[in-house]
């Protein structure tokens, strides 16, 4: 079987000398090298999560992030495989695990091994510090633990955040990803794998900082929220001033509309806001998860800094919509939906097959479920088939099978060959756009 990873060339540069942007041939490779040594640093803290009950088929991955053993996973992977875990390091040893808790909401989720021992973790990084466009690392156990693979290696980049701060970023994951760490470029964890999808626009994941704020209660074995992760722009509470999403040092104001709670409190465009309800901003993606937890009509206490001053005083959050003209680079608190993203989206829409594979034992990749009413359906595909042919291209790994549904597009017609027991069959359907 073919291990999934990524190619990187060494060269003979170091990890400081790579320049946040890629001008030249030269700092490509030198991006590569950083890859490089940053996997080989973090790799032996991702591990599989499997439920350690057989009745119970749910998997993931996860992070270390204690040497204790504290493991940072997504929460739909924990509900899914109950409270004893079975956790697999990328050499294959198994330890004892447990489930702690997790917010539904969010889908963060902990858990923690239960062998005695020091483990290998990982940094924890901060999200909030993430701009649009940064390059990232999807780290995880896609198709479920193999022996004949380390965690593979995908590269992408941050293209949008939400208003949780929640990371969408370009980087190809699949079925077993979920609850993976996702890096930064210093191999430290600013993201747990969370939503995924055929069209990579759509991988969602955790924030690390919207999951710091939920550490105490998680620790504390407690789980809460619902599943669904839409947050309704609309509902969402404004202070009726612009901001600049790049600053790093506190949150610059851009535009304040008239008549509206900013302006009530005397902002000025040029002022830096550096503290929202009792809590230090320091960037944009941290103002917006504390607005998002807030509700029209809450009083917060905020301050601005002005020249050598700092002012402080008290906003009444307004209901939306108020009156700032919307700029390109604000946080569109006049808009009625969400703002656009500085950075395109991966082109999409992304085909739809509507099947979950892992990997099997043979030749091929093993069906794990098929959605009803789907082109996979259509094609006559069961749970437990053998999928090994997709259009005469041969499937070997679930790698395989996400790199070709990647090269399709909505409509195309494919064919498929596969084997259900010791009998090979053949199905076709034409791919449809992603639901």
């Amino acid at each position: 079987m073919k291990p999934m990873v990524c190619a990187l060339s060494a060269v003979a540069m170091t990890m400081s000398a790579v320049p946040a942007r890629a001008e030249t041939i030269q700092d490509l490779e030198a991006r590569e090298v950083q890859v490089r040594e940053m996997v080989k640093k973090v790799s032996g803290s991702v591990v599989a999560i499997t439920s350690a009950d057989p009745k119970r088929p749910g998997s993931g991955s996860g992070v270390i992030v204690g040497k204790d053993g504290l493991i940072l996973t997504a929460a739909h992977v924990t509900e899914a495989t109950g409270n004893d875990l079975i956790i697999t390091f990328p050499d294959g040893k198994r330890v004892k695990g447990e489930a702690l808790g997790g917010n539904r909401s969010t889908d963060a989720g902990m858990a923690r091994i239960t062998d005695a021992g020091e483990w290998p973790a990982a940094e924890i990084g901060s999200s909030d510090r993430m701009r649009l466009g940064d390059w990232v690392v999807a780290l995880g156990h896609p198709g479920g633990f193999s022996y004949e693979r380390r965690p593979p290696v995908r590269l992408g980049r941050i293209w949008r955040r939400d208003l949780d701060g929640a990371i969408f970023s370009s980087c190809p994951l699949i079925g077993g990803d979920s609850g993976g760490p996702l890096f930064d470029l210093q191999g430290r964890v600013i993201g747990i794998n969370s939503s995924i999808h055929g069209s990579v626009e759509m991988n969602r994941h955790v924030a690390v900082d919207t999951l710091r704020a939920d550490w105490d209660g998680m620790m504390k074995d407690k789980t809460w929220g619902t599943k669904g992760f839409r947050v309704d722009e609309r509902k969402r509470p404004r202070t009726g001033a612009t901001f600049d999403r790049d600053s790093q040092e506190g949150v610059k104001i851009e535009e304040v509309g008239a008549g509206t709670p900013a302006a009530a409190i005397g902002w000025q465009a040029g002022d830096v806001l550096i503290r929202f309800d009792g809590e230090d901003v320091a960037t944009f993606h941290a103002l917006q998860r504390i607005i998002a937890k807030k509700k029209a009509g809450e009083k917060v206490k905020v301050a601005v800094r002005r020249g050598g001053d700092v002012m402080e005083a008290e906003l009444e959050l307004a209901k939306a919509p108020v009156a700032p003209p919307p700029t390109e680079n604000g946080d569109g608190e006049g808009k009625e939906g969400p703002s656009e993203p500085k950075v395109p989206a991966p082109a999409g829409p992304g085909p739809f097959f509507g099947v979950e594979v892992e990997a099997g034992d043979g030749p091929g990749v093993k069906i794990t479920a098929v959605k009803e009413g789907s082109p996979a359906a259509k094609a006559g595909l069961v749970v437990g088939d053998m999928l090994f042919k997709c259009n005469d291209r041969d499937i070997a790994t679930p790698a395989d099978a996400a790199e070709f549904l990647r090269s399709m597009k909505p409509g195309d017609k494919l064919t498929v060959k596969a084997r259900r027991g010791d009998t090979e069959f053949s199905g076709e359907a034409a791919l449809e756009s992603k639901p």
